[in-house]
C-alpha cells in the first residue's frame, strides 16, 4: 500500500502542478486500478477523483460516485470528504444534504488529525444545515 501513498501523493503534486502528460496519467490509472482491483479505499479514491474530473481518462461522474462510495464504505477519510462535498455541493448531481451530512458525519468521526477537510467536515455535520 506504500507505493499506492507514493503513487497517489505523485499523481496529486502532478496534476498541482499542471504535469498531466498522457504518459503520468496511463501509469497512473494502470496502477490505481489494479490496486483498487485488490480493494485498496485510497486507489479508489484516487481512481474515482480521475473519473470525476476526468483525468486522463473521459469524465465518468456515475463510475467516480461508486468508487467514492466504496473507498468511503471501507472508511477512507478523503473519499468521505469527496463524497460530502459532491452532495453539499450538488456537482454534477442534484444537491443532497442529508447523504452531504452522512458523509461529513462519517468523516468527523474517524478521528484523523487535524487538517482543513476536518474542520470543514466537523462545521458541516454540527451546524445543523440537513437535520
Amino acid at each position: 500500500m506504500l507505493a499506492v501513498s507514493l503513487l497517489s501523493r505523485f499523481l496529486g503534486f502532478a496534476t498541482w502542478m499542471g504535469m498531466t502528460s498522457k504518459s503520468i496519467t496511463t501509469k497512473a490509472l494502470r496502477l490505481l486500478t489494479a490496486a483498487a482491483t485488490r480493494g485498496a479505499p485510497r486507489a479508489k479514491a484516487n481512481l474515482a477523483r480521475m473519473y470525476a474530473e476526468g483525468l486522463g481518462v473521459k469524465k465518468d461522474l456515475s463510475k467516480g460516485m461508486r468508487l467514492y462510495e466504496e473507498a468511503a464504505n471501507a472508511g477512507e477519510f478523503f473519499a468521505q470528504i469527496e463524497l460530502a462535498r459532491i452532495y453539499s455541493r450538488g456537482l454534477g448531481i442534484p444537491a443532497n444534504p442529508v447523504a452531504a451530512f452522512k458523509w461529513y458525519s462519517a468523516a468527523a468521526a474517524l478521528g484523523v488529525e487535524d487538517c482543513e477537510e476536518l474542520r470543514e467536515a466537523k462545521l458541516y455535520a454540527f451546524s445543523g444545515k440537513s437535520r
